[in-house]
């Protein structure tokens, strides 16, 4: 029960804005206080107050934004596969994808606050949801809704979430990346050794080349899955840097614009103030000349 209630509260806290999250973290902690919970409330009181780039992640995973998170597990299940089946192609089109998603998240994220989005905003909720689509654990992050911390991927490894979120993950069982090289090995192995307890002296050295052959044939394809991994870490590197230059270039379009119609605005202004300053010495010669 007391798990239940805190972890509702603490839902309630990560949907809130970030200049509200103190006030009503120390207000639910202190009732708790008051109703003899000092567990709970020690541990409400700990929590930690999100970055304003977390807490917009925290209200997308509330929204029904479209692109949203849906789309962001879906596509990232969908790369994880290609990668599994090790599908090149399957990858490259996924990147691009990828590239086309986290724009589309960004605005989505955009349409959910009155405040613009600053530039720093933006380059950590395009690397937050790169590091989503590429790792589990990062999805995992992303999608819990308590996020407090952006969370960066550089391209190669694994995502380290461990200060990214108010309380720890579910505990998940992880999946090596190599498992099926691993167990073909394996698998080789034991079938090798079954081969050679059953087949007479003569069939010995034919056992033995075949042995080797699937060996060699196990280890160019971890090779090959490593080179595939690298592949993937490098493309997702990629497109958090091509989502960040496409949203560079936009905001350089719109400045753009927006210092065209100034400049218009300005030259119009300039050429009013002339035709008045000529009207108000066009006048002051009649004047003169009245008085002559």
């Amino acid at each position: 029960m007391a798990t239940e209630r805190f972890d509702q509260i603490v839902d309630r806290l990560y949907g809130e804005p970030p200049a509200n999250f103190v006030a009503e973290r120390d207000a639910a902690a202190k009732q708790a206080r008051e109703a003899g919970d000092k567990e709970l409330a020690t541990r409400l009181k700990a929590l930690r107050r999100p970055a304003a780039s977390a807490a917009l992640v925290n209200r997308l995973v509330r929204s029904a934004a479209e692109p949203g998170i849906p789309q962001l597990l879906d596509l990232g299940a969908r790369l994880r596969e290609a990668q599994s089946n090790l599908n090149g192609a399957a990858m490259k089109t996924l990147g691009a994808e990828r590239n086309r998603l986290v724009a589309g998240l960004l605005e989505s994220v955009a349409g959910l606050t009155d405040e613009p989005l600053t530039a720093s905003a933006k380059d950590q909720l395009a690397a937050t949801f790169t590091a989503a689509i590429a790792d589990p654990a990062a999805e995992s992050a992303v999608s819990s809704g308590r996020l407090v911390n952006p969370i960066s991927y550089s391209g190669f490894g694994e995502v380290d979430v461990s200060d990214a979120v108010a309380t720890p993950l579910p505990a998940t069982r992880a999946t090596p990346k190599y498992d099926d090289s691993s167990d073909d090995t394996d698998d080789t192995a034991a079938e090798s050794t079954d081969d050679t307890d059953t087949e007479t002296d003569t069939d010995d050295k034919a056992a033995n080349a075949t042995r080797e052959a699937e060996e060699r044939a196990a280890a160019a394809k971890r090779m090959l899955q490593c080179a595939q991994q690298s592949l993937q870490d490098a493309q997702a590197a990629e497109a958090s840097a091509q989502a960040a230059l496409e949203l560079a270039e936009r905001t350089l379009a719109s400045a753009r614009h927006t210092h065209d119609n100034a400049a218009e605005r300005a030259r119009k202004a300039t050429a009013a103030r002339e035709l008045a300053e000529q009207a108000v010495a066009d006048a002051a010669a009649v004047a003169d000349g009245a008085t002559s």
